[in-house]
C-alpha cells in the first residue's frame, strides 16, 4: 500500500477529524483544528488501502534553510501515528516512520506515540521520554488516598489558605503570573509569539468548549491559575503559574485537586503533560500519577555544511546546559 505525503490543502478536514476520533490513539493535539492553530503548514503522512485511509501521521512543519523540516510546536506534547481501528499498529508505525525519513532531510523534534517494538529507520535518533496520567476511575476517597503523605498535608495547607476558585475565559492573568515569576527562569527567556500562540489556543479550546481556566483567587488577588484542555475523556493540564504567594500557599495543588475530585469516578484522564524535570515530575508523582512512555524523534540528513552546523550547534546547546 503506497504511502502519501499531503500537504493542509490536500487534506479535507471532516475526513481527518472523523478519522482520528475513530482512532485507538486519538488525542486533542491530533484534530486538524487543533494543528491548523499552532502548526498551519502541518502535512501529514497517509496511508491508504482502496482509497480508505488506514493510517495517519501529522507532521507539523515549518520552512527552514529553505527545506520543509518537521518540529513539534508549543502546547502539543505528542503525536505520532494514528490507525484505523482494524490496523495493525506495528505495521502502521514501520511502514510511516520509513517513509517519514524518506520525505524530509530534517526532523528538528517529533514526538509520539509508536507501538513497542517499532523498527526505525536507519539515522533516526530515539528517545524515550516519560509523561505522567491519572486515571480518574476510582472514587475521589480512593484517588486521594494514593496521593502521598506530603501532598495530603499540602492540601490540608492549602485549605486553610481559603482560596476561592474563579473560572474565566481570560488568559491574560495567568500570562502575566508566567511573565512574573516563571519566565525569567527559562533558558533563553521566553518569546511573545509563544504567548500570542497561548492566546490563540486558548480562544479556540473556549470555541470547542474544550477550556477549563481556573484561578486561585485570595483577598482579591489572582495568586495562581490553571489552564486545562477537556476533551476526548482526557483533561489535559497544558499551562500553568502561581506567585509566591500562590506557591506558599499551595493553590496549584489545591486546584489540580478540585479537578480529580470533580472528574473522580468516570472514564477520563488526567494528564499532567509532564516535561521530563526531575522536581516537576517528582510533584506530578505525589498526586499518584503512573507513567506512560512515548517517543522522541531527530533527524538530520541535511545537506554539507548545513548538517555539520546545524550538529554544531547542537552540541554547543547540550554542553551549555551540562
Amino acid at each position: 500500500m503506497p504511502v502519501l505525503l499531503l500537504h493542509r490543502s490536500q487534506l479535507n478536514s471532516t475526513q481527518w477529524d472523523n478519522f482520528i476520533a475513530a482512532s485507538p490513539q486519538r488525542i486533542l493535539y491530533a484534530y486538524s483544528w487543533y494543528l491548523d492553530t499552532i502548526s498551519p503548514d502541518w502535512q501529514a503522512l497517509v496511508l491508504a488501502k482502496n482509497d480508505q485511509w488506514q493510517t495517519v501521521m501529522p507532521l507539523p512543519c515549518r520552512k527552514k534553510w529553505g527545506l520543509n523540516v518537521v518540529q513539534q510546536p508549543f502546547f502539543c506534547q505528542l503525536l505520532g501515528v494514528f490507525t484505523h481501528p482494524s490496523v495493525d499498529f506495528q505495521e502502521a508505525s514501520n511502514a510511516l516512520l520509513t517513509e517519514l525519513t524518506a520525505s524530509f532531510c530534517y526532523i528538528s523534534t517529533y514526538s509520539g506515540r509508536f507501538a513497542e517494538h517499532t523498527i526505525f529507520p536507519e539515522g533516526l535518533k530515539v528517545t524515550n521520554a516519560t509523561n505522567l496520567i491519572l486515571p480518574l476511575h476510582c472514587p475521589y476517597s480512593v484517588l486521594f488516598q494514593n496521593y502521598t503523605r506530603d501532598r495530603q498535608l499540602n492540601l490540608k495547607r492549602a485549605k486553610n489558605f481559603n482560596w476561592a476558585s474563579q473560572q474565566s475565559t481570560d488568559i491574560e492573568p495567568l500570562i502575566q503570573l508566567f511573565s512574573e515569576n516563571h519566565a525569567t527562569q527559562i533558558e533563553g527567556g521566553v518569546a511573545g509569539s509563544s504567548f500570542d500562540l497561548l492566546r490563540n489556543v486558548t480562544a479556540l479550546l473556549a470555541q470547542k468548549k474544550a477550556l477549563r481556566l481556573v484561578y486561585a483567587v485570595r483577598d482579591g488577588l489572582m495568586e495562581a491559575g490553571v489552564l486545562f484542555a477537556i476533551f476526548s475523556h482526557r483533561i489535559i493540564y497544558l499551562f500553568n503559574a502561581a506567585s509566591p504567594a500562590g506557591r506558599k500557599g499551595n493553590a496549584r495543588t489545591w486546584l489540580i485537586d478540585q479537578m480529580i475530585r470533580e472528574y473522580a469516578q468516570t472514564d477520563f484522564v488526567f494528564d499532567f503533560e509532564s516535561p521530563d524535570i526531575p522536581s516537576i515530575a517528582s510533584f506530578y508523582e505525589s498526586f499518584g500519577a503512573q507513567k506512560e512512555i512515548y517517543t522522541q524523534l531527530s533527524f538530520n540528513n541535511l545537506p554539507f555544511p548545513l548538517k555539520q552546523i546545524q550538529e554544531w550547534r547542537i552540541e554547543k546547546h547540550i554542553r551549555k546546559k551540562g
